[in-house]
C-alpha cells in the first residue's frame, strides 16, 4: 500500500483536495508563467554579465583574461550577482509593486552602465558628469517611485564599483552619496509634473544637490587652502559640474521626452495636459457633431476627477478619460437623447433590438475612433469599460414589456453592453461619475439631502451589479467618491433668487412644452424613477 502511495507521487488527503486537480487551462498557466520566469532568469544572467565585464574593463586595450586574473573576475562576478539579488529582494520587501518591468530596467541600467564606461575612459573628465540625474528622471517617469529609488540606487553601487576600478584617488562613498541624493531630487521632481519647463526646474534642484552634498560630504578637502586657490579646489570643480550635468539632463529629457512616452508606451501628466486640450481636431469635432454629448463628457469630467481627488486616485486621468469616454456618439449622435435638441425621438419606430445595438454599437466605435488616433491605453481602455457589463435597462424593460417574464429573464443578457468591467480605480470612477451626472439631470428638486440619495442610490445599483468589483475600489473610496460626487452636484444645482416675472414666465413655458418632456421620456428613459442605464445612452 505504501509502495502504491510513493508511485502516485500524492498522499491521500493531497488527492482529495480539489486544489491539487489542475485543468487544462490552469496547466496552459503554469507553463507560461515558468516560460517568463526563465526569460527573466536569462534577462537576470545577461545582466550580471554585462554588468561585471562594464565594471572590471577599464578600457578597449586591456586584456580580458589576465589583467585582472580569472580570480579577481569571479570575485567581481560574485559581487555584482549579489548586488542584484539583494536588489530583487529589497523590491518584494518593499512591495514595490506588483509586476517589475524587469526588460525595461535591464535594458536602462545597461545603457546608462555603458554611457559611464565611455565617459571614465578619459581620466580628465569629472566623476559628476556621469549622467546619473538623467537616469533619475527617466526612471521616474518610466517607472512608480519605490521601484526608480530602487533601481537607481543600484546604479549608484555600479558607478562606484567602476570609478573604483579606474580611479583610485577619489573618495567614491561621498560621490556616490552625493549622487543618490540627487536622483531622490530627480525621481521624486518627475512625479505629477505638468509643464515642460519644470522638467528643467528639476533638472537643475537635482544638479544643485548633488553639487552640496559633494561640497558638505568633503570637508577635508577645504582644510589650510587659500581663498586664491578655492575656485581651482577639486571638489569646488565637481560641485560645477554637478551643476551642468543636472541642467544638462532637464534640457535632454524636455527634447526626448515625447519619444520616451511613444517607444516605452508612458503616460506622464505632460501627456495628459495636452490631451484634456478640448481644441484638439478630435474633440471640436466631437462638441461640433455630438454638442449634447460632449457637454455631457465635461461634467463627467468635473465629477470624476474631484472624487478621484478625494480618495488619492490621478483625477487629470479620470478628466481626460472623461472627456473621450463617449467619442463613439459622434457617428449616430442623433440616436441618444441628450443631442436630440426636443425633437422626434428615432427610437420610437425601431424595435428594441435595434435601438439595442445601436447604444452598445458607441462603446465598440468610440474604441476604434481611440486606437486610430494612438490614444494612451489607458484611455482606450476606459471606454469600454465606462460602461462595463451593465444592462441597457430601458430598452431591456421595453422589450420586457412586449414579452412574458420568463423570456424576459432569458432575454435579459442579450441587453448587456460587451464589457469588460472597470479593472483600476479611475475607470471605476468614470463609470460611477458618468451614470451620476446622466442621472442627476432628471431631479426636479435637487436639494443636498436629494442629491446624496440619488448618488447612494446610483453607487449602490453598480455595486449591486457586481460592476466594481475587480477595480480595487473599497468601501471607504466609495464614501469618499460620494462625499465628492455631492459637493460637485450641489454647486451645479445651486438655488438663485427668482426675479420678478419668473414664475409667470416658466409657468407659461411649461404649459406649451409638456408634449416636448413627453417625448424625452419616451425616447431615452428620461425619467427619474428609471435607472441611469435607460436615461443616458
Amino acid at each position: 500500500m505504501s509502495t502504491s502511495r510513493g508511485r502516485t507521487g500524492a498522499k491521500s488527503w493531497q488527492r482529495l483536495s480539489f486544489g491539487k486537480r489542475q485543468t487544462r487551462s490552469g496547466q496552459l498557466s503554469s507553463e507560461e508563467a515558468q516560460f517568463r520566469r526563465w526569460i527573466q532568469i536569462a534577462l537576470l544572467s545577461f545582466q550580471v554579465l554585462l554588468v561585471t565585464f562594464l565594471i572590471g574593463w577599464s578600457s578597449p586595450g586591456q586584456d580580458l583574461l589576465t589583467d585582472p586574473t580569472p580570480g579577481r573576475w569571479i570575485e567581481l562576478l560574485a559581487v555584482v550577482l549579489l548586488i542584484h539579488v539583494g536588489a530583487l529582494l529589497l523590491s518584494r520587501t518593499l512591495n514595490a509593486g506588483e509586476s517589475w518591468p524587469l526588460g525595461r530596467s535591464f535594458m536602462l541600467l545597461s545603457g546608462f552602465l555603458i554611457a559611464n564606461w565611455i565617459i571614465l575612459q578619459d581620466p580628465s573628465v569629472s566623476v559628476m558628469l556621469l549622467p546619473l540625474p538623467l537616469l533619475g528622471m527617466v526612471l521616474g517617469f518610466l517607472l512608480i517611485p519605490a521601484q526608480a529609488i530602487l533601481l537607481s540606487g543600484t546604479a549608484v553601487v555600479f558607478t562606484v564599483l567602476m570609478v573604483l576600478e579606474r580611479q583610485l584617488q577619489i573618495n567614491a562613498v561621498a560621490m556616490g552619496l552625493a549622487q543618490f541624493l540627487g536622483i531622490l531630487v530627480a525621481v521624486q521632481g518627475v512625479q505629477k509634473v505638468r509643464t515642460r519647463t519644470r522638467i528643467l526646474t528639476v533638472g537643475f534642484l537635482a544638479g544643485l544637490t548633488q553639487a552640496i552634498g559633494n561640497l558638505l560630504l568633503e570637508p577635508l578637502a577645504f582644510r589650510n587652502v587659500d581663498f586664491t586657490e578655492f575656485v581651482m579646489t577639486t571638489p569646488l570643480q565637481d560641485a560645477m559640474w554637478s551643476l551642468v550635468g543636472g541642467i544638462s539632463a532637464g534640457v535632454l529629457i524636455t527634447s526626448a521626452l515625447p519619444f520616451m512616452e511613444r517607444w516605452f508606451d508612458v503616460l506622464t501628466e505632460i501627456r495628459l495636459v495636452e490631451l484634456a486640450d478640448t481644441h484638439r481636431p478630435l474633440l471640436n469635432e466631437f462638441s461640433l457633431l455630438a454638442p449634447g454629448s460632449f457637454q455631457h463628457s465635461l461634467m463627467v469630467g468635473q465629477l470624476a476627477e474631484e472624487a478621484a481627488n478625494t480618495i488619492g486616485a490621478d483625477g487629470l486621468l479620470c478628466r481626460v478619460g472623461a472627456l473621450y469616454h463617449d467619442i463613439g456618439k459622434m457617428f449616430k449622435p442623433g440616436y441618444f437623447v441628450e443631442n436630440m435638441q426636443g425633437g422626434e425621438n428615432v427610437h420610437d419606430r425601431l424595435t428594441p433590438e435595434m435601438s439595442r445595438l445601436v447604444v452598445i454599437a458607441h462603446v465598440k466605435d468610440g474604441k476604434s475612433i481611440a486606437e486610430e488616433e494612438r490614444l494612451p491605453q489607458p484611455i482606450v481602455d476606459m471606454i469600454p469599460m465606462h460602461h462595463g457589463t451593465s444592462v441597457v435597462e430601458f430598452f431591456f424593460h421595453k422589450k420586457a414589456q412586449q414579452v412574458d417574464e420568463e423570456e424576459a429573464d432569458r432575454t435579459r443578457e442579450a441587453f448587456r453592453y460587451p464589457g469588460p468591467k472597470p479593472s483600476f480605480r479611475e475607470a471605476g470612477i468614470l463609470m460611477l461619475a458618468d451614470g451620476v451626472e446622466a442621472s442627476s439631470r432628471t431631479l426636479s428638486d435637487p436639494t443636498p439631502a436629494r442629491v446624496r440619495q440619488h448618488v447612494r442610490n446610483i453607487i449602490h445599483a453598480r455595486t449591486s451589479d457586481g460592476q466594481l468589483d475587480e477595480c480595487e475600489l473599497t468601501m471607504s473610496d466609495l464614501h469618499g467618491i460620494e462625499d465628492a460626487f455631492v459637493r460637485v452636484l450641489s454647486a451645479i444645482h445651486h438655488g438663485r433668487v427668482k426675479y420678478p416675472g419668473e414664475s409667470e414666465n416658466r409657468s407659461a413655458s411649461s404649459k406649451t412644452e409638456n408634449g416636448d418632456s413627453a417625448q424625452d421620456d419616451s425616447g431615452e428613459g428620461n425619467r427619474a424613477d428609471t435607472p441611469v442605464t435607460a436615461r443616458r445612452r
